[in-house]
Order: structure tokens, then sequence, then C-alpha cells
């Protein structure tokens, strides 16, 4: 089983969440890749598509009902590989805060750490044999193991980790202009004075 990595170091590396309101399969997660041209080439941001997942004080009951329902019979594991991709996607509050904010979960627990916990804790004891979300997180793998991605997510939080990184990045760029502009007009200055 493809494992990644979760929803903060995704977004780091410039991955998108949306919700998909209209999914073919309650369950399901799509990548889609966003192409950009680019003086590079073509340049691709992944985005995550999922169904909107309401988080409460039962969810984990309903979980783990239909998982032992459907561990039970002869189907197919659909709910235990949903639950191992989301434990995959959530390890932190941090990462329950960002997919709220992407409007892909709403959180109706006390905290984004209480969520977290529930997603971890539910996927603890659960086996599953046919993983539906494999093609989807090699899709993600290749991307965030890319060249660009990696040293982009690098920089961002090394140079735009707060304003004023940022600030002080701008008035950089912008005294290293002045200071070449100044040098070519003093060449050119002591040129036309010959």
């Amino acid at each position: 089983m493809t494992t990644i990595p979760s929803v903060k170091g995704l977004d780091k590396a410039g991955v998108n969440f949306k919700p998909d309101y209209d999914p073919t399969w309650l369950m399901g997660m799509e990548v889609k890749l966003n192409r950009y041209p680019c003086f590079l080439g073509p340049w691709s941001k992944p985005t995550l598509r999922m169904r909107v997942l309401c988080v409460h004080d039962s969810t984990e009951l309903i979980l783990r009902n239909l998982i032992a329902y459907k561990m039970s019979g002869l189907t197919r594991t659909y709910v235990a590989s949903y639950v191992i991709a989301m434990d995959m996607l959530v390890n932190t509050g941090e990462d329950v805060a960002k997919l709220v904010d992407s409007r892909v979960l709403l959180n109706f627990m006390g905290s984004n750490e209480e969520a977290a916990n529930m997603f971890n804790n539910i996927a603890k004891q659960v086996a599953c044999i046919e993983f539906f979300y494999e093609e989807q997180w090699e899709t993600l793998n290749m991307y965030c193991d890319g060249y660009w991605p990696k040293h982009i997510a690098r920089m961002r939080s090394t140079y735009f980790s707060s304003p004023w990184n940022i600030i002080a990045l701008v008035a950089g760029i912008i005294l290293f202009t002045l200071t070449v502009v100044h040098i070519i007009f003093t060449v050119k200055s002591a040129g036309s004075n010959k």
C-alpha cells in the first residue's frame, strides 16, 4: 500500500483540496492535474477532490460499525480503505484545520485535535486487503517527489514563512535592482566624460 504525506505536507508541496459536490462514488477521492503553461514547460498542480465529510461525536461509531459490517461479509472493503486514506491524510489538528478551510471537512467536534485523534484511532485496528486509492496516492507521490514541488516547499518554509520574511525579500530585490541601475548609470556617465 502506497503512503502519502499528510494534508500539511501535501499543501506545502502545492496540492489543493476541493470539495466534490457531485461525486460518482460517495467515498471517492479524485486527483486532477491542472496544467499551467510555464517557462519551465507544462506545470501541473494537482487538486485532490473529495466528498464533504461531516465529523461529529457519532462519526467514529458509524464508521466502526460500517467497517465491521463490511468485514463480516464477502463484500469489498470500501469503508476500510476510506478510513485508512483519511488516517494517512490527517495526523494533527493542523491537517484538520486545512481540510476545514478547504471546505472538504465540516468539524462539529470540540476541536481539530479531537477530530484528528478520531481518524487516527479508527484506523489502528483496521486491516485492508484491497486499497482503493492506490492510483490516486501514486499520482500524489509522483508529484510530491518531483524536483520543483520539493524545492518550492522548502523555499516557502524558508523565505515565505512570515510576512517579515516576504518584506525583507522584496526589500532585498529592490535594493539589488537599484544598485545595478546605479552601477549602469555610473559606468555610462564615466564613459561619456572621456
